[in-house]
């Protein structure tokens, strides 16, 4: 299926740089594409040219207040924090608890890979909890990106619209 990018153009980047000097990807806009029935998802053109390099590790995760799974896509340097994170609290390679926090996030991980066409692809494990079928939305989140079923994506930006307005101070 054909991209479905016709704001491709007006999507902006600001480049920065990583700890080694490499430039840091930037992930802004959303883009729908399709999937084909190897689960490869087309990848921004926009995007693509900030990770020929990066390695990416895909997430499963789940949204806050709608409980809809999707995957979180992280680069290399993201990953790494997002590690420590899942690490601190979890030092001890016996505890009971902690072996089981680190199965439960390990099992929902998995290294993907640009190919040379840009295109990268989600296996069923990844593509079945987010519900993706024949189209995928891509969400720029600035310094990663998300892997959505357009139409939870969309319930999950009504539901975040509700909470950003509770939160804004009164007039």
């Amino acid at each position: 299926m054909a991209s479905n990018d016709v704001n491709e153009q007006t999507a902006t980047a600001d480049p920065g740089t990583t700890r080694v000097g490499r430039q840091r990807p930037c992930f802004t806009w959303k883009y729908k594409h399709g999937v084909d029935g190897q689960g490869r998802i087309q990848f921004p053109v926009k995007w693509k040219m900030r990770v020929a390099e990066e390695e990416l590790v895909a997430v499963v995760t789940q949204h806050g207040t709608t409980g809809k799974q999707f995957l979180m896509v992280l680069p290399a340097e993201q990953f790494d924090l997002f590690v420590s994170r899942v690490r601190r609290g979890n030092e001890s390679f016996t505890n009971a608890n902690s072996m089981a926090q680190r199965h439960d996030w390990a099992e929902r991980m998995m290294g993907i890979d640009l190919d040379g066409a840009g295109r990268f692809t989600l296996p069923g494990e990844l593509r079945k909890p987010a519900q993706l079928g024949k189209e995928a939305l891509l969400v720029g989140c600035i310094d990663w990106f998300e892997v959505w079923n357009p139409d939870d994506y969309d319930e999950a930006r009504r539901d975040e619209r509700v909470l950003l307005k509770s939160m804004a101070p009164a007039p």
